[in-house]
């Protein structure tokens, strides 16, 4: 049966059903007290790809009914004018789909004096003398503050895109040392990104991840994936069998986005209300043509011939490889000892493939038969 996705609505939209992450929840919940309390205190959730990072912030958003929120979703800024223009500009039109004239004329009554708001006719250039980021940042949410006159929780989602343009990472903690402890603002951050976030970026004494209550962002048990299929389904009178949960959880991994794809297209693929684990199975073509389109073919090619090659042979096993057994299984495909061992720790570097114990599997199950579904060895 082909039949509307009813797990989601939209890319980045809220699910039907928003299921687990209690721990996470109870997190920020307490954290939300804190700052109620005069005392913010700043977090950082780091999580693989489709783990649901993005939705998670928008719950965070929706528990937080009582602040003021604003949310950024950085992306590749060319520099930090960039950034600083995008962050006036989302600041901008949240306070005016908050449709308080009151606050949008303080807001900008207070940012004129910084000369770099864009509403008003002037945009901040790279190469502007009197461009100085912390007093910008410090200015920035000093006006906002100043503005709603309330507790401000901001969101920054794929926060890794704004450690890489602002390389002084120690801009951001310091510019907000000095508004909630000189200054004494309740401004408390919060922020999404991948799991190389806070690599490269600390500083000799203070790095930034000290700065945030890190925490990892765990996939998704078997229980919460059941709660996040069979609830919606409800409604539909289908429920996926035991066993198609499993089968779904195998596949996915626990990654939200991916039990999102895997139950939408093991749905469409019964044919009676109870779905089974051949008709999770019988998806995976569909799931694996829109991951190809949306991540996988960019990963495969942007890997060298002889690491490809070895894809190849870790995909065809159905169990992981020792390290010799990878080299001796390649050779056998015309790649050199020394090709092989060099495409090994390439692709481990890369976070393609993932050592356990002291052998080795394609960390991604579904990029794992993507690449076995491309098979070309003989």
């Amino acid at each position: 049966m082909l039949i509307d996705n009813p797990f989601t609505t939209a890319v980045g939209d809220m699910p039907p059903r928003f299921a687990g992450r209690q721990t996470e929840k109870d997190l920020f919940s307490m954290n939300l007290k804190y700052l109620t309390q005069g005392r913010p205190r700043n977090l950082a959730f780091i999580g693989d790809y489709g783990t649901g990072k993005t939705v998670l912030l928008k719950e965070f958003s929706n528990m937080a009914k009582d602040v003021f929120c604003i949310t950024f979703p950085c992306y590749q800024f060319e520099n930090r004018a960039q950034f600083f223009n995008f962050l006036l500009d989302t600041i901008d039109r949240k306070i005016n789909v908050s449709k308080s004239k009151k606050i949008l004329n303080s807001f900008r009554d207070n940012v004129k004096s910084l000369s770099i708001f864009q509403v008003i006719g002037v945009e901040l250039k790279e190469d502007d003398p009197a461009f100085d980021p912390m007093n910008r940042m410090i200015g920035t949410f000093e006006s906002v503050y100043r503005a709603v006159d309330q507790p401000i929780v901001l969101f920054f989602d794929d926060f890794q895109y704004y450690l890489k343009t602002i390389r002084q990472s120690e801009i951001l903690k310091q510019a907000f040392t000095v508004l909630t402890q000189e200054l004494e603002y309740d401004i408390m951050l919060t922020v999404c990104g991948n799991l190389t976030t806070f690599e490269g970026v600390q500083e000799l004494h203070e790095p930034i991840a000290r700065f945030f209550e890190p925490r990892s962002i765990e996939p998704l048990s078997r229980d919460e994936i059941d709660d996040a299929i069979n609830t919606p389904l409800k409604s539909l009178g289908c429920r996926f069998t035991d066993e198609a949960i499993e089968r779904t959880r195998e596949l996915s991994q626990g990654r939200a986005y991916y039990v999102q794809l895997c139950a939408h297209y093991g749905l469409n693929e019964a044919c009676s209300r109870q779905i089974t684990p051949e008709d999770v199975s019988a998806g995976l073509r569909s799931v694996l043509s829109r991951l190809a389109i949306e991540r996988f073919d960019n990963i495969y090619n942007g890997v060298s011939p002889d690491q490809r090659t070895v894809l190849q042979v870790i995909a065809r096993s159905d169990i992981p490889l020792l390290h010799k057994e990878i080299i001796n299984e390649s050779e056998s495909y015309g790649i050199t000892d020394s090709s092989a061992k060099m495409s090994i720790s390439r692709l481990r570097e890369s976070d393609i493939l993932a050592k356990v114990g002291n052998k080795y599997q394609i960390r991604e199950k579904l990029f794992d038969e993507y690449v076995r579904s491309k098979s070309f060895l003989a």
